[in-house]
């Protein structure tokens, strides 16, 4: 959600007593704090009642009424993987005469008990100041006018005014593979016409809309964009957790390349072991150094895919003087005479013509050979020939590759990397799109899908090769 948010107005003061959120949730970075749900404060820090995961990964809700400290529980426990969904339910009945039992938290599906801090000073029918007449639910923010907003892909969203439910109304146990997951029509559950939604996310024109049947809708504030990973089906992206020295990663993809002199690098959320895949990257930056802006795969846990967290010329990914065989592979697509490098068997090789800002570079890479991979780069919708010849390179056929390679018995992510040599200058982003069909916040110009009917890429996929994804990886990878 990054930058946007969405509100509406509590129509009337409603049942302040007993309420439940439940949302789905993934994180895009850590470090910044992730309102998931709030009630408007008006900006006055004296009353209001956030859910939250903090810079830290503490799992948080906190209330104020009049300035006083009602509540404040904050998790030992602490979330912090990008890769994977998180199923949030906070549980509110300060009717009940136990305690204990008036505010309860769940994560996945088990409720939390280990608490950094757990201030709870609710007494027996309290009101909460959520649902309060004059104020404003809010989803992915802390304020009205924006503070604190989540960053990162909320899904399957209840806001439930008057009822306390479990979080076995909205989720329940995979009888095949075990995980916790989504039930996408609940039951068990009255909205009220006043404050309550389901929130599905499910038209990209009207992220706010109400699927209750109440009609209370939400209005969306900024750029928010409906994305195409969901609970049951993640796209690979760039992670967070796996980036050094950057000072943007988003959920959309986007690597910012750094300043001058320091090496960076960011690395993708999920790997491939077999198979054949395809993504796409944006290049903005108008840097025309060697190493100025680099895409890479790399086999996880080997000297090349951490080689891009040491300064200097040669820390690129592929640039192996002192390898195993080949860990990595890099291509250069902003030089003049752009290369692809592998130190690790296949050393130098001069390859395609030179990327200028905004041009879209596409990479398609085979792993279903045992022994021996290959790679293709292209750019804007033409496969680059094979090295020093005449013949266009064909990932559909597997013929006249980039390279081939000592595929091993290892896993291969994405890296996108920079080495800056040169004076800053405005333009320092690639964006990635792996099928969410955007780069950064900019939708593609055309909609193809993959041979599986999955994802959104602005060129057509080659038949047999994927997003890279988990319905994908399951099936092919």
């Amino acid at each position: 959600m990054a930058d946007s948010f969405l509100k509406r107005e509590v129509s009337t003061g409603t049942n302040q007593k007993t309420w439940t959120v439940s949302a789905w949730i993934k994180m895009s970075k850590t470090g910044v704090s992730h309102t998931i749900f709030g009630s408007d404060v008006q900006d006055d820090g004296a009353n209001y009642g956030t859910l939250s995961i903090e810079g830290d990964g503490l799992l948080k809700f906190i209330n104020l009424q009049g300035g006083s400290l009602v509540t404040n529980f904050q998790s030992n426990r602490k979330l912090l993987d990008l890769t994977s969904w998180y199923h949030i339910v906070l549980r509110i009945d300060t009717t009940q005469g136990t305690a204990g039992d008036r505010i309860r938290i769940y994560i996945n599906g088990i409720q939390e008990t280990s608490w950094a801090y757990s201030t709870n000073s609710a007494s027996q029918n309290a009101d909460t100041g959520v649902f309060k007449s004059g104020n404003a639910n809010l989803v992915g923010t802390r304020i009205s006018t924006g503070g604190n907003n989540f960053e990162g892909n909320i899904s399957h969203m209840h806001i439930i005014s008057g009822q306390s439910h479990p979080p076995s109304v909205f989720a329940e146990t995979d009888s095949t593979t075990g995980e916790w997951k989504p039930k996408l029509t609940p039951t068990g559950i009255t909205y009220d016409s006043e404050n309550s939604a389901f929130l599905k996310f499910e038209n990209a024109s009207a992220l706010g809309t109400d699927s209750s049947g109440q009609s209370n809708t939400f209005t969306v504030n900024g750029t928010l964009k409906q994305s195409e990973s969901t609970t049951s089906n993640l796209f690979c992206t760039l992670d967070g957790n796996q980036a050094y020295t950057l000072g943007n990663v988003h959920y959309a993809g986007t690597a910012y390349l750094g300043s001058n002199g320091t090496a960076n690098g960011v690395a993708s959320t999920q790997m491939v072991k077999n198979g054949k895949w395809y993504f796409e990257v944006k290049v903005e930056t108008d840097r025309t150094d060697a190493d100025g802006a680099t895409i890479s795969i790399a086999k996880n846990g080997t000297h090349a895919q951490r080689r891009w967290r040491n300064a200097g010329a040669n820390a690129i990914v592929g640039k192996e003087t002192d390898s195993n065989g080949c860990e990595g592979i890099t291509y250069q697509p902003m030089t003049s005479t752009p290369n692809i490098i592998d130190d690790g068997g296949g050393g130098t090789v001069n390859y395609g013509s030179q990327a200028s800002a905004n041009d879209i570079i596409m990479c398609a890479f085979d792993l279903s050979n045992a022994t021996t991979g290959k790679i293709w780069w292209g750019k804007n919708g033409t496969w680059f020939n094979a090295p020093s010849t005449s013949n266009a390179g064909n990932p559909a056929t597997g013929a006249n590759a980039g390279l081939s390679f000592a595929k091993g018995d290892d896993f291969w992510g994405i890296n996108i990397t920079a080495i800056t040599n040169q004076a800053n200058n405005a333009n320092k982003y690639m964006f990635c799109n792996f099928g969410e069909g955007r780069f950064g916040a900019t939708a593609v110009s055309s909609g193809n899908a993959d041979d599986n009917s999955v994802g959104i890429f602005e060129y057509d996929v080659p038949a047999g090769f994927y997003a890279i994804c988990t319905k994908n990886i399951k099936s092919y990878g």
